[in-house]
């Protein structure tokens, strides 16, 4: 049986109700790339973790084929002096 070159996974923008995006991808695709091909900006995790995905890591050697991934939208904390 032939190995998959790619895999199939779903991300879940937090906050809009479910919206999802299914994308398959490839061995090397890192999360920045990932981001940027799809347009979007925020902290990628796999869906029941906490600890976000690092800017250059490939995502393909971490998540298995039809997992879920959630994109939180990046936010700014200022402080007042």
């Amino acid at each position: 049986m032939p190995v998959s070159k790619t895999k199939h996974i779903t991300i879940v923008l937090a906050g809009s109700g479910e919206q999802r995006l299914d994308i398959e991808i490839v061995r090397g695709v890192t999360t920045r790339d990932l981001l940027q091909q799809l347009n979007l900006n925020g902290h990628l995790t796999k869906y029941g973790e906490t600890a976000p995905f690092g800017e250059n890591e490939d995502v393909y050697v971490r998540v298995e084929d039809g997992d879920k991934l959630t994109l939180a939208p990046v936010t700014t904390v200022a402080l007042r002096r």
